[in-house]
């Protein structure tokens, strides 16, 4: 058995009781007092130097026995904004829930921090732990990239982990290139003219625009987009109006564009420009636009997805294929910048329904910890020795 997974799962009890802490304990966006109190605390116990950079982002730093690259090993530790309906013992505390395995994904880096500090002589360069907050909101991994978590040491690659319930726990899935989409997140206010039901030629309707403009949008991906092309136009909010019998003054449309293609990204969101300015002037209503997001597409160097499966066959894990999704991870941030791998590994529970990221009845396979933490240190210190 490879040393770092018979190291790994003798932590297990340790990962377990940290991933519990965590679990029921969430806090969202940027906003992690407990749980960067846990980090830093464990990072102290540890022996690794650590600062907080940007408000609640935490980069740790190992220094190996000898000089050589830098690679970065990125975990988020944020929750969502929703109730939690696992039935766990340990399920949140809060109005908040770790239903995307973020609690998970911090647990596992914390490991890493351990062994890797236990195995400095083995380091043949430097490892920089970054623990984002914020990944849910896409505002962690500007803000730390902003705040120069690239930089000082400079960072050479990246690799970045999610768990899934697609997978089982042993199983790690890997594609190169494009594997999450980018994210441009946008909120629509029209603004008309409110009257009474009865009498809507007095008024401008901002519903009626509203509905054009959704039709609008999802009629140009049916006809102005190649049908090859992975896109997704989503409205998640139309909200207007208080009663039945008056018309509104405002109405508002939240959404999100989901591209792979930055070609494709450019043409829809121009599109979209035009056939606001133009369907608001038809129906005479004012509008506001602003943009909520702009998170770029994740794309794996093929180089660090190769190293990093030699890496994973070292601890006998079984490779699954991973198909390029809509859904999207501000890792992208850091791949845009340099060259970065990216792994998914399997967390459905055995002895569960594998429910989806994000669903309130999700539960995960705590025996991959030990898997996660294996997979971080044997590709940190693999990938220094590599490539001196």
């Amino acid at each position: 058995m490879n040393k770092y997974l018979e190291e790994a799962q003798a932590m297990y009890a340790e990962l377990v009781a940290n991933r519990r802490y965590l679990h029921a304990h969430p806090e969202i966006r940027d906003d992690l007092p407990l749980t960067t109190a846990f980090i830093k605390e464990k990072l102290t116990e540890y022996g690794v130097a650590w600062q907080e950079i940007s408000k609640c982002g935490i980069v740790a730093l190992i220094e190996g026995a000898k000089p050589g690259k830098v690679v970065l090993l990125r975990t988020d530790m944020d929750a969502l904004a929703m109730q939690e309906e696992s039935g766990l013992d340990f399920a949140s505390q809060t109005n908040y829930a770790h239903c995307c395995g973020h609690d998970l994904h911090a647990t596992m880096l914390l490991g890493a921090c351990k062994l890797l500090q236990q195995h400095r002589e083995e380091i043949e360069g430097t490892v920089k732990l970054m623990f984002q907050p914020g990944e849910e909101y896409f505002l962690g991994a500007k803000a730390m990239v902003a705040a120069g978590v690239l930089e000082n040491p400079h960072v050479d690659a990246a690799f970045g982990m999610h768990v899934n319930t697609t997978h089982k726990k042993g199983q790690v899935a890997m594609y190169s290139g494009p594997c999450y989409a980018s994210c441009d997140g946008f909120k629509i206010t029209l603004i008309g003219k409110g009257c009474h039901g009865s009498q809507p030629a007095l008024g401008v309707d901002p519903i009626n625009a509203a509905v054009h403009i959704y039709l609008a949008f999802q009629e140009l991906l049916a006809r102005e987009v190649q049908g090859n092309e992975m896109v997704a136009l989503t409205f998640g909010q139309l909200a207007a109006g208080h009663a039945a019998n008056i018309i509104p003054n405002e109405a508002v449309m939240q959404g999100t564009l989901r591209c792979y293609n930055m070609e494709t990204r450019a043409f829809v969101m121009q599109r979209m420009q035009e056939l606001l300015a133009c369907l608001c002037k038809a129906y005479r209503v004012d509008y506001k636009y602003e943009v909520l997001s702009e998170v770029p597409v994740v794309t794996t160097s093929s180089a660090m997805q190769e190293a990093a499966r030699r890496y994973c066959a070292d601890l006998g894990v079984e490779f699954m294929p991973l198909e390029p999704m809509c859904g999207s991870e501000d890792f992208g941030e850091i791949s845009e910048l340099v060259p970065s791998g990216h792994f998914g590994l399997g967390c459905c529970p055995s002895d569960y329904p594998c429910y989806p990221l994000h669903s309130p009845k999700i539960r995960f396979d705590e025996e991959a910890l030990p898997i996660g933490v294996a997979l971080w240190v044997n590709t940190a210190i693999g990938y220094l020795k590599e490539y001196k």
